[in-house]
């Protein structure tokens, strides 16, 4: 196995193993890895926040079954959640999560690690439920048998569990390739942002970019499975109240009032975004009263960033005046395409 298929199978597995040190430091240099990759076309592509994709997931809520008794009258029988422990965080299909593995987990985090997640304790809770999720059907298809797992293990038996959820990961996104179809199909969705306009010239360079983007979202899926198949639990009281503990933020404020919301997620070192400001600082004024037109740095709103789930900058989410997302772009938008979306949605 090559370096970069090393380095691509940790940037996978960071999605929701962070407690080692060696994949948090895999994770934290995964950031700058497509520059390598890219060099120069990078930049003008994709600048890749630190957790992937994974975002908080919808709460769990108890399920109902209906039964009728006779014409004129129904029983329904309540399907109740657990009543959770004060220091239980979690249930994972029976597994407990509780405040006291969350807390080793999170303090054996790098600095860098607990900065990232220090305002958004409910996300990091999110991985370790992912985690265990990943952990469980590692069992269930016995990795634990499998001779790479055992010899892995026997030169790092502290890191026996990351091991295994490395290896369903690694076994999971073996068999994901790119057609060239697919790729042709890539190239022409960032085009437009590229400096080389040649298919043929850069081709081979986008490949592992095109080739990483749909393991991503193989990864997604699959854990997104796992989830609608389990029973998961969580602790609704403690997710309030550290998300009482987060100051405000302008997107929360924008939600709050009733207009529609676009929210354009960049940075300002990306070349798209630089070229969006201009048109987002015009719009600000021209829709002042009728729509909220917000620019969020990726990093100073890390943990918006997470929950929408942030993959490539510039992304521009549209919400409704019910607070709910109504559509989504990735890569430069222009003021033409930002204004026809609004009309859609009933903004003059």
């Amino acid at each position: 196995m090559n370096q970069n298929q090393n380095k691509m199978y940790y940037r996978i597995a960071a999605l929701a193993i962070l407690i080692v040190v060696i994949v948090i430091v895999v994770l934290i240099k995964t950031k700058e890895s497509p520059e390598k990759d890219i060099k120069g076309l990078t930049e003008s592509i994709q600048d890749t926040t630190v957790s992937d994709t994974l975002t908080r997931a919808p709460v769990v809520t108890e399920s109902l079954n209906i039964k009728t008794k006779s014409i004129d009258s129904t029983a329904r029988k309540i399907e109740e959640k657990p009543i959770l422990k004060k220091d239980v965080l979690a249930i994972v299909n029976k597994e407990e999560i509780t405040l006291a593995v969350f807390d080793s987990i999170f303090n054996f985090l790098s600095p860098q690690m607990k900065d990232y997640y220090k305002d958004d304790k409910p996300a990091f809770l999110e991985e370790l439920i992912v985690r265990q999720l990943l952990l469980q059907d590692a069992r269930r298809k016995k990795i634990q048998e499998k001779p790479e797992y055992k010899n892995a293990v026997a030169e790092n038996p502290e890191q026996a569990e990351d091991i295994m959820t490395n290896l369903l990961i690694r076994n999971m996104v073996a068999a994901v390739s790119v057609t060239e179809s697919e790729l042709r199909e890539f190239f022409e969705q960032y085009k437009d942002q590229l400096p080389e306009k040649n298919y043929e010239a850069i081709k081979e360079e986008l490949r592992q970019m095109a080739l990483e983007e749909k393991q991503r979202l193989a990864i997604e899926d699959y854990i997104n499975k796992l989830k609608s198949n389990a029973k998961i639990v969580r602790n609704e009281e403690w997710i309030k109240i550290q998300e009482s503990l987060v100051a405000d933020n302008p997107l929360n404020k924008a939600l709050k009032s009733g207009k529609v919301v676009v929210a354009d997620f960049g940075r300002g070192t990306c070349i798209p975004c630089k070229m969006m400001q201009p048109i987002l600082e015009k719009l600000q004024k021209e829709y002042e009263g009728k729509a909220s037109i917000l620019i969020l740095d990726v990093g100073e709103y890390a943990s918006l960033s997470r929950k929408y789930r942030i993959q490539l900058i510039p992304t521009q989410i549209f919400f409704n005046s019910n607070r709910k997302e109504i559509y989504r772009h990735q890569g430069f938008m222009s003021e033409a395409d930002i204004v026809a979306q609004l009309k859609k949605m009933g903004v003059e």
